[in-house]
């Protein structure tokens, strides 16, 4: 499979402290890839590098065979590349449906003016719908359950038809009702072309959505491979549950 996604030799420091140290591997075009590693092995501090909230002090990052070092994160997602975080961002001031219109590109105007194009209301109406969402369209995000967020989160990355999405920790706080719903996305949007790179703690979750796994510690990609081969790996085990 094409690499979709390549970093090579990653760094970035902060102080003395090395949070990702010569780091590299790639994402294949199509998969479900999962990124995992100990507490403190880097795994955000890489999202945040690769999405462009964080500079890199060495390295490169290419997305579908071209450089994004230096990108900033607007531009990235305009191309294709979007993201969710630990805690969900969205807009607690503005509607759940408003939210979508933000992500879709639109302008603060056409949100208060309550104009939006048909196509994209067309998608976000889409979107309400599959996520279970519709009967909240108008609520304020911040009305929403926690669960509820972390959906609407995720409903909005899509808005721009993204070519790579990475999730980060899309299953912390939420209860297993609703891990399985997220399962459920992942896999159907994949089965339409779009990949997604994974940072998770839950490793069932891991092992039944992931096709490969690529483990980190102390900011090195130690061990790349498919679930069932990096779960019986010694370094992984080391890692884990060593000193």
């Amino acid at each position: 499979m094409t690499a979709l996604l390549d970093v090579t030799g990653m760094t970035k420091r902060f102080g003395h402290l090395t949070a990702v140290d010569a780091c590299s591997f790639s994402v294949a075009e199509g998969s479900i890839t999962a990124l995992i590693g100990p507490n403190g092995s880097g795994k955000t501090t890489v999202f945040n590098l690769i999405t462009g909230y964080l500079p890199t002090d060495s390295g490169s990052v290419a997305f579908d065979g071209r450089s994004i070092a230096g990108a900033d994160p607007g531009g990235l997602y305009r191309q294709g590349l979007s993201r969710t975080f630990q805690q969900a961002r969205v807009f607690g001031d503005l509607t759940v449906q408003e939210n979508l219109v933000v992500a879709a590109g639109g302008s603060w105007r056409s949100v208060f003016g309550r104009r939006m194009s048909r196509s994209d209301r067309i998608r976000a109406a889409e979107l309400l719908e599959e996520f279970k969402l519709s009967h909240v369209a108008d609520l304020f995000a911040s009305e929403l359950s926690w669960g509820q967020r972390k959906l609407l989160e995720f409903a909005a990355v899509l808005m721009s038809r993204p070519r790579l999405v990475l999730l980060d920790e899309p299953t912390a706080g939420v209860n297993p009702l609703l891990i399985q719903t997220m399962a459920s996305h992942i896999r159907s949007y994949n089965a339409t072309g779009v990949t997604f790179l994974i940072v998770e703690h839950d490793m069932s979750f891991v092992m039944t959505v992931c096709d490969q796994v690529i483990v980190l510690d102390r900011g090195k990609t130690i061990c790349v491979g498919t679930p069932e081969a990096v779960q019986s790996d010694p370094r992984v085990l080391d890692a884990y549950l060593g000193d």
